[in-house]
């Protein structure tokens, strides 16, 4: 693949100008199972998480061998990112980074964070590589290689938007390959994995001049999709076999050891959503425009980020509000009650403070998500809580830049069990 092919050039064109327009998709059409009176209050296990996929029991092979192929197919993307950013790295230097022509209208504070952001990215996604490589041994497989690659930028603003489209691309793959993971342990790693590719596409949206969150809820691709996107950057020979999926394949070991019905996780999930939906209804009414755009914790960042903040926090709250309508209409689909919004004390005062209890309730529903994930049967909920999962972490990490911290700060994002949750929860809850 040459970079002066026309063909090439055109399809990159059409890849970086469509990829940060992910649809959205719906919580909808779920066959009714179970009996939604069950109201088992089950605590869920934290899966291990860090730099290394957990498989201490992944070494069963009749449940963890099928999931090579899906694991070798994540590690064909991870190597590509992993060259896109060290190839990136080695060939601007932080000033030119810094002062790429995209980042004209930022200034300020971000500017001065790309370079050293964009290098912990890089450093994500090479842990990543070992890690799935090394899961893929665990369990008896041969991990791909990496291959060549030509991503056809040429300047720092090229870069950073080659950037921008292979990690939402990243998000749309995890979320179309994890509802195909047969072993648990492997499914909280992917999961966590998933949500940190999120964090990145939304810092890197913000730096691009793209909204950090699109959708309410990200879409998914399948395989063959981002196969075919991936394709456009890849130089060398490819065998396709490594990543086909037997017919005879076990079902995911989702909800193996757990009672709790789906309609139970949907009310746990939506008494967060409740909580956040009221959280910025409430803040965007008490503090105008003007009010958040000078909140203390943004006086390190341009008059040009300043005033994207009110929009963009409008923005997270409708998607919170989207979020409450989804998972209502899908409880009721299934037979079950939808629980209702409490009445909340959130303690803050100022614009600033507001700020901090976003930051912190956005990442707690990211860990929340994922301590979830195993406990949900039907696979259309799955899918679409996936798609939820990736979104609460773009809004994590937006809001953790806004307070000055990093947006992606692990390279696996860590789980929180529903216990914990709750608990957390219920600091602002004053009556139910």
């Amino acid at each position: 693949m040459s970079p002066n092919d026309d063909t090439t050039d055109r399809t990159r064109r059409a890849f970086l100008g469509t990829t940060a327009t992910l649809g959205s998709i719906a919580i909808a059409g779920c066959a009714s199972e179970g009996d939604p009176s069950v109201a088992a209050q089950s605590e869920m296990t934290e899966t291990e998480t860090g730099t290394e996929m957990g498989t201490e029991t992944a070494t069963d092979e009749d449940n963890a061998a099928p999931d090579v192929p899906i694991l070798n197919y994540a590690l064909t993307l991870e190597h590509l990112e992993n060259a896109f950013y060290r190839e990136g790295l080695e060939t601007f230097s932080d000033d030119e980074l810094s002062g790429a022509d995209v980042l004209s209208g930022l200034n300020g504070q971000i500017c001065s964070e790309v370079p050293e952001y964009l290098q912990t990215v890089g450093d994500h996604e090479a842990a990543h590589v070992k890690a799935i490589s090394a899961t893929v041994e665990k369990l008896g497989g041969t991990p791909v290689e990496e291959g060549e690659y030509d991503f056809g930028y040429e300047t720092p603003s090229e870069f950073l938007a080659v950037a921008e489209a292979l990690e939402n691309t990243g998000v749309a793959a995890y979320a179309g390959a994890a509802p195909m993971v047969v072993n648990n342990e492997v499914l909280g790693a992917a999961a966590g994995i998933h949500s940190v590719e999120a964090r990145h596409a939304s810092f890197l949206n913000l730096v691009n001049g793209s909204s950090p969150f699109p959708e309410a809820v990200d879409e998914a691709k399948s395989m063959s999709e981002v196969l075919e996107i991936a394709g456009q950057f890849v130089t060398s020979e490819v065998d396709a076999s490594v990543y086909e999926l037997e017919d005879d394949r076990p079902a995911p070991q989702r909800k193996e050891e757990d009672d709790t019905s789906d309609v139970d996780v949907l009310n746990y999930a939506l008494t967060l959503e409740h909580l956040e939906n009221a959280f910025y209804r409430e803040g965007l009414e008490a503090f105008s425009d003007d009010e958040l755009m000078h909140a203390d914790a943004l006086s390190e960042f341009s008059d040009e980020l300043k005033m994207l903040v009110p929009d963009h926090i409008e923005t997270v709250g409708a998607h919170e509000a989207a979020h409450v309508s989804a998972i209502s209409d899908t409880i009721q689909k299934l037979g079950g009650t939808p629980v209702e919004e409490a009445t909340y004390d959130f303690g803050y005062e100022t614009p600033s403070e507001f700020l901090a209890v976003a930051k912190a309730l956005e990442n707690t529903g990211v860990a929340a998500y994922k301590g979830a994930v195993d406990t949900v049967s039907n696979d259309d909920v799955f899918a679409a809580a996936l798609g939820i999962h990736s979104v609460e972490a773009r809004h994590a990490a937006f809001l953790n830049e806004l307070n000055m911290t990093s947006p992606f700060p692990k390279a696996v994002d860590e789980p929180k069990s529903m216990s914990e949750v709750k608990e957390i929860a219920g600091q602002f809850i004053v009556e139910s």
